[in-house]
């Protein structure tokens, strides 16, 4: 658990599901060029809907708290084949506008990190829309683009291209 004096970083449990769905949602809607996900089709899905999508150990979903309030969340998925276990992709980080530039993204993302150190795993990928400036929260963590999906996502008739991210843990 990472805290401070406004949050607390810890790992989700199936008691967190509704607030989870409730930010899942918002960043949706409120930055769908920013998630491959779309709002439009997420606003459908039950609560074990959500709780059937949350990565299995040891990947792990994240929270940060202020007080008891769900600010902000990623998760952390890690691969299931023999041959991919030793890599992980962090996703669907997001975190309350009200919260933002306090280093809530920076904490929940380096909660995925450390998880993947303890899972053994030898890098972390992550991809961004071009030109969100999460990326620079993410280049001050380490990682290194290492290619551009072009075209990635198509939002209201708009292409977004998206730019992979890697850090290395070995």
């Amino acid at each position: 658990m990472i805290a401070t004096a406004d949050w607390t970083i810890r790992r989700l449990t199936t008691a967190d599901l509704p607030p989870f769905r409730t930010a899942r949602l918002d960043a949706l809607r409120l930055h769908p060029q920013a998630y491959g996900s779309a709002y439009e089709e997420e606003i459908a899905f039950a609560l074990d809907d959500f709780a059937a999508r949350w990565p299995a150990a040891p990947g792990a979903m994240f929270g940060a708290f202020a007080g008891d309030r769900l600010i902000g969340i990623t998760g952390l998925q890690v691969e299931p084949r023999v041959k991919r276990r030793h890599k992980g992709f962090i996703y669907s980080v997001y975190v309350e506008e009200s919260f933002r530039g306090r280093g809530v993204a920076a904490a929940l993302v380096e909660a995925a990190i450390a998880a993947a150190r303890q899972a053994a795993l030898r890098f972390v990928w992550l991809s961004v829309s071009v030109g969100n400036e999460a990326r620079r929260t993410y280049e001050r963590l380490g990682f290194q683009t290492f290619g551009i999906e072009r075209r990635s996502l198509l939002v209201d008739g708009v292409f977004v291209d998206t730019e992979l991210m890697q850090l290395n843990l070995d």
